[in-house]
């Protein structure tokens, strides 16, 4: 039903005078006159043009560092980074004076984004960062001091992002934060001098993804949804890297998970009762996600040898279909419904303070796992230092050296006829 068969039917019950209606529809005809000049932010082709545009301009200069990265030097590469940061920040100001305002919180995500690059070149030429280890991506032989590094590039990216933020209050900016944040979480406890194994070092990239989660909730209770285009929902950024964050550290469990695997479809059904309460997709994907990554590893594990599974798969797959269609159909209705009775608050269900109490405790197992670390360092220096005797006293066999062979280049020698 459109507005005039509206307003017509609202005549005919006697809602409205004539008059009035004439009135409405001049003030929809004044609203419609001055329409905005960009499509608001939503999963729109827009904004998925907008963020393939980003990926290209990063990737190209990405590409350029890589292919130049020695040959330039840091004092080069410092050069090209403020050269690609004062185009993008001319782009962002360009585009906000055109009313493109997401477009314009783009460019400028664009321009903090570079700001590791610039701190890398920065710490080489003060002789922070080694000379020796130009092109590699990490300082190998001293994880503290690498970690240090990537401690002071990760603070300088965040205190760039709020500067530009204090004046220019783009959504899109807070992307580089919540990366940032994660990345902090995993370097500063190798800075400090933490050598982390396997277990303990999966247990803080869950630390980290809670962390981001629990920032991104914080942002969500205090920072009400805005309409204005590219200055919106600040707490989307924050979600958005915290749950890829938790797939990736679930994932890294998956392997030595064993029992705990069979608690997936609870997350999920936890993600997707978070997306109706909170009025938010990103959950609801996740849940989705989770809930197909239980079904793959019912199929390729559990059941693979059961002939009727493909049967019961076959099932699921149709009810998850018709679960997804129907939730697309009433998910605005549900989670409006849902946010009338929380009375518009953002954040996830309960306490504020519930979701800290889960990352403090995903850091307190950590931290309880660090003597396992120390036990594993000793075993490892034990069985190299083994190794090094045994092949000073001859008893351990190395495999012989070959030879070059022949060069397929050169003539066979000629056989004699017998």
């Amino acid at each position: 039903m459109t507005t005039e068969d509206l307003l017509r039917l609202a005549v005919s019950r006697g809602l409205i005078t004539p008059a009035q209606q004439v009135s409405l529809l001049d003030l929809q005809a004044e609203g419609a006159g001055s329409a905005p000049r960009e499509m608001p932010r939503g999963f729109n082709w827009v904004t998925i043009a907008y963020v393939l545009g980003a990926l290209l301009v990063v990737f190209a200069g990405g590409w350029f560092l890589a292919q130049r990265w020695l040959s330039l030097g840091p004092a080069g590469v410092l050069m090209v980074i403020i050269i690609y940061a004062i185009m993008a920040a001319l782009a962002a100001r360009t585009l906000e004076r055109m009313s493109f305002l997401e477009a314009a919180g783009v460019s400028a995500m664009v321009a903090v984004s570079l700001t590791p690059v610039a701190v890398w070149a920065l710490e080489s030429l003060t002789g922070w960062w080694p000379v020796e280890t130009w092109g590699e991506p990490y300082y190998p032989y001293y994880p503290a001091a690498e970690a240090s590094r990537w401690v002071i590039a990760e603070l300088s990216t965040i205190l760039a992002a709020l500067l530009v933020m204090r004046k220019r209050p783009y959504t899109a900016l807070a992307f580089p934060v919540a990366v940032a944040l994660f990345g902090l979480v995993i370097h500063v406890p190798r800075a400090t001098g933490m050598d982390l194994t396997p277990g303990p070092e999966r247990w803080m990239m869950l630390t980290g993804a809670l962390v981001v989660c629990c920032i991104a909730d914080s942002v969500d209770r205090a920072v009400p949804r805005g309409t204005v285009p590219g200055r919106g929902d600040m707490a989307f950024p924050f979600w958005l890297v915290g749950l890829v964050a938790l797939a990736v550290s679930f994932l890294s469990f998956w392997p030595t998970a064993g029992a705990w695997r069979h608690g997936l479809p609870v997350l999920a059904l936890a993600g997707i009762a978070a997306s109706l309460v909170m009025g938010r997709r990103t959950h609801l994907v996740f849940g989705v996600f989770a809930i197909f990554l239980y079904l793959l590893y019912l199929a390729a594990e559990v059941f693979r040898s059961t002939a009727y599974f493909p049967v019961i798969l076959a099932l699921l797959g149709g009810a998850t279909l018709f679960v997804t269609v129907w939730l697309q159909r009433r998910f605005p209705a549900l989670a409006s419904r849902l946010g009338v009775r929380r009375g518009g608050r953002g954040g996830l269900p309960g306490n504020a303070i519930l979701p800290w109490l889960v990352a403090g405790m995903t850091l307190g197992i950590t931290l309880l796992r660090l003597p396992e670390v120390e036990e594993d360092r000793i075993n490892r220096d034990f069985q190299m230092r083994l190794q090094i005797l045994r092949q000073h006293s001859g008893s351990l066999r190395q495999s012989p050296r070959r030879g070059p062979g022949p060069d397929p280049a050169s003539p066979k020698p000629a056989v004699p006829p017998r």
